[in-house]
């Protein structure tokens, strides 16, 4: 099926990270956020930041950002400061809602969640974190060329965990339903996981997804979509235990962030643009 750009808006700084919740949130260069209704027209923007976001995520109203200039910094979907939670001391490059807790990566290898602003557990894996993912009971995170499913509980132990498998793989990673995406070590592929715990986090599939580096990965239902250095957004259906293509388009430019929702789906891009992708 056909990808078409549908819109597109223009930044005067490079996008850099991207969070949908009701409506676009794009976080760039300079420590701004910008928002966007769902047709790219813009809406508030403010300063979160002196320099460059590393993080953003949006859910249930709230926005929270991350940079080296502080903490994380928590808002309300229209720029109002809320508060500011504490780190570990080592740069934040990753923001995660999962239900109502926040789950926060960094690079001295800690995990810290959160709950209604406050810490709720601190769980340090000991390498940098470059992504994760939350299915209960296990926390997937990625260091630089491997995945680690751990197990925690939260609600019982704070700082406790069980170290359960250690697979290939690089980051970006995504959960879809029962199965878990793992970028694959060369940065060209994507895995297929089986993210049950009886079958070994079986690999189910392997499909290669970008001529370059794969630096963005989102899902949304059955699709996956992919983006990276090439330029190309490429879309992939989950068919059972197969990942088979389902449309593609040359965005022109490096993609640095991709969010997709039912009706739509968003790639920011090297060179200030922001462009709203449908299936034709």
């Amino acid at each position: 099926m056909a990808l078409r750009i549908e819109n597109e808006a223009k930044l005067d700084s490079e996008p850099c990270v991207v969070a949908w919740d009701g409506k676009l949130f794009v976080g760039t260069g300079d420590g701004s956020v910008k928002t966007f209704d769902a047709n790219l027209s813009p809406g508030v923007s403010w300063s979160a930041h002196s320099v460059q976001l590393f993080a953003i995520a949006a859910q249930h109203g709230k926005v929270y950002t991350s940079s080296n200039d502080a903490g994380i910094r928590v808002w309300s979907a229209d720029g109002v400061k809320e508060a500011e939670l504490p780190n570990a001391g080592s740069d934040v490059g990753v923001l995660r809602v999962f239900d109502k807790e926040l789950y926060v990566g960094d690079e001295g290898g800690n995990v810290m969640i959160f709950e209604n602003n406050e810490e709720k557990a601190r769980y340090n894996v000991l390498e940098e974190v470059k992504d994760l993912w939350f299915s209960a009971p296990f926390l997937f995170t990625v260091r630089d060329l491997d995945v680690t499913v751990t197990e925690i509980k939260p609600d019982e132990s704070k700082t406790l965990f069980v170290n359960h498998h250690t697979m290939e793989g690089r980051a970006p990673l995504h959960m879809a339903g029962t199965r878990l995406l793992v970028t694959a070590r060369g940065g060209n592929n994507l895995r297929l996981h089986d993210a049950a715990a009886h079958t070994g986090f079986k690999q189910l599939h392997e499909v290669k997804v970008s001529d370059m580096i794969l630096t963005s990965l989102s899902v949304s239902g059955d699709y996956v979509w992919t983006g990276g250095w090439d330029g190309i957004l490429r879309r992939w259906k989950i068919d059972v235990d197969v990942l088979e293509p389902a449309g593609e388009i040359s965005l022109g430019s490096c993609i640095n962030g991709v969010v997709s929702t039912l009706d739509n789906t968003y790639a920011v891009m090297a060179g200030g643009k922001v462009v709203r992708i449908k299936a034709a």
